[in-house]
This record gives C-alpha cells, structure tokens and sequence, in this order.
C-alpha cells in the first residue's frame, strides 16, 4: 500500500463528515477517482453514517430502569446527618480548650473572643482599632487544626456518598 493511500484513508471520515478544507477534499477526490482500493474504502465509510441510523437501540430492561431510579430517588443525606460530625469536633475543641487551659482560661478565651470582635466589628465601621493577634498555644492549634481536617473529611465522606438503603 503506498503512503499517499494510507494518508487519504486516514482522512476518509473527515471527508465523509464534511470536515476537510476545500483544498484537501479535493486533493482526496482527486486520489479516489484514481486508485479503487480507496474508492471501496471511501464507499464503505459513505455507508457507515445510515448503517448506523438504520440501528436501533434496544430497549432497556424494567429492572434495569428501576434500579436506576431507586438509586437516584434514594433518600438525601439531612441537615443532622451532614453537620453531626462538625458538631461533635466543636464539643471535641471545647473539651481540649478546657483541658489545656482549665476552666478559667476558658472564660477567659470567651471574653477575650467576645473583645476581639467587637473591637473588630468597631474597626470595619471606623470606630476602632484593630485587635492585635493574641500568642497562641502551639498545641491547642495543633489539636484544632486536626480537628478541623477531621471534620472537612468526615464532611466530604457524607456528600459523596448518601445514606444506604435497604
């Protein structure tokens, strides 16, 4: 088989669907009407486009289209079952804040919080000046960054994957 014939039926689709630039498609005709081995392999690719629409696609099966719609009418993961486990990090941050710092340091914590973001919310509208960062424990972020990636998983295992159904 000579290269040009492995170049024209290479582009046979192309020329089928109309795809070729002008220049080309007629380059390809031109070869076409020259070599028969091309011209049975260009007929043969014509043909494919109504061999297909011929086809018809069978029908699927009740089962089949049940399961699909049992499936995708499965019951959603709620409110409850999607933020319990942030809920459950959130006691988990409190109890290591009380453990670190006891039960004062926790007051405290909340004081100073409550401090920070009126400070803040005065220094949004003008009225204040903007808090400076407290030194944090090295540890109580380490516990609540841990936590935080606990949740964000726990989190994207629920949204990917629903409650299932017996």
């Amino acid at each position: 088989m000579a290269a040009v014939c492995m170049h024209v039926r290479d582009q046979l689709e192309a020329l089928v669907d109309g795809e070729l630039g002008d220049e080309r498609a007629v380059e390809v005709r031109g070869h076409l009407a020259d070599c028969a081995v091309c011209r049975a392999h260009h007929a043969e690719a014509s043909s494919l486009p109504s061999r297909l629409a011929a086809m018809s696609s069978p029908e699927p099966s009740p089962a089949l289209l049940g399961g699909v719609l049992r499936r995708v009418q499965r019951q959603r993961v709620g409110p409850l079952g999607l933020f319990g486990p942030l809920a459950v990090e959130v006691v988990l941050s409190v109890v290591a804040l009380w453990y670190v710092s006891g039960i004062n340091g926790l007051s405290l914590l909340v004081q100073r919080t409550a401090a920070d973001v009126a400070a803040m919310a005065g220094w949004g509208v003008g009225a204040g000046d903007l808090p400076d960062p407290p030194a944090g424990d090295v540890f109580l972020l380490l516990v609540c960054g841990l936590l935080l990636v606990t949740t964000l998983y726990h989190l994207s295992l629920l949204s990917r994957q629903g409650p299932r159904l017996s």
